[in-house]
C-alpha cells in the first residue's frame, strides 16, 4: 500500500522544499520517489499480489484487510501532524 500511495505524497512533500528555495539535491529522494514508486507499485500488483491472489485467492481478503489498515493509520498520522503544526 506504501507503494500505491507513495507517488503522490512524496510529490507533495517535494514541493515544499522546492518552494521554500531548497536545490535539486537536496530534495533528490523525493523527486526520484515520485516516479519510481509509480514502478514499484506496478511491480508489486503484476509480480506478487496478482500472482499470491491468483494462487491462494483466499488471500484476497486479508491483503485488502491490510491495506485498509495501512491507509487508515497514515490517515490518523496526517491528522496528528495537522493538530500538532495547526494546519
Amino acid at each position: 500500500m506504501i507503494e500505491l500511495t507513495a507517488p503522490g505524497r512524496v510529490t507533495l512533500v517535494n514541493d515544499g522544499p522546492k518552494r521554500l528555495g531548497l536545490d535539486a539535491n537536496a530534495r533528490q529522494y523525493f523527486a526520484l520517489h515520485a516516479t519510481l514508486d509509480v514502478k514499484h507499485s506496478q511491480d508489486w500488483n503484476r509480480e506478487i499480489l496478482t500472482t499470491l491472489v491468483a494462487d491462494r485467492p483466499a488471500l484476497a481478503q486479508p491483503i485488502a484487510e491490510g491495506a485498509i489498515m495501512r491507509l487508515n493509520a497514515g490517515a490518523r498520522c496526517y491528522l496528528h501532524y495537522r493538530r500538532e503544526l495547526g494546519v
